[in-house]
């Protein structure tokens, strides 16, 4: 549940900085209810809002970490991957949850950026390839309703 939490709240971060995307067009397009501004003021805005939403895909990614440790640690703790794909998601968020440090992540890139791919394509191939180990789900399950 704490996993979908993460993966919702870096969605809907996203979500909401694509609209810092439009605020420039709207500061620059010379609404009369911006001449309060002068010209160099509104300039500093527009190049606010195209600044920030770099600094928004760094809060995005800190909850997307977040979401690929969860999963690492659900997929350690389980029988139904392998535990080589766990620990490379966990590596993943490690890698992802640096940008709760901006000048950390900025020294360690792109080398913070590597566990992120390898950890997420492992998963995803596994997958796609082999799937879940289907005799381990139907044990567990079983033992779990005899319960």
């Amino acid at each position: 549940m704490t996993e979908r939490v993460a993966e919702a709240l870096g969605c809907a971060v996203g979500a909401f900085t694509s609209l810092f995307d439009f605020a420039p067009f709207v500061l620059l397009r010379g609404a009369h209810y911006l001449s309060v501004f002068t010209v160099e003021q509104l300039q500093a805005l527009a190049l606010m809002f195209l600044r920030l939403p770099g600094q928004a895909v760094n809060v995005s990614l800190v909850f997307f970490g977040l979401h690929c440790l969860l999963v690492g640690c659900l997929i350690l703790k389980s029988t139904f991957l392998p535990r080589l794909v766990g620990v490379l998601m966990v590596f993943a968020g490690v890698g992802w949850l640096t940008f709760l440090s901006p000048p950390l992540a900025s020294r360690l890139f792109p080398y913070n950026m590597v566990p992120g791919p390898l950890g997420e394509v492992s998963l995803t191939l596994w997958l796609l390839v082999f799937g879940v180990n289907v005799q381990r789900w139907k044990e567990q399950a079983g033992a779990a309703g005899e319960l």
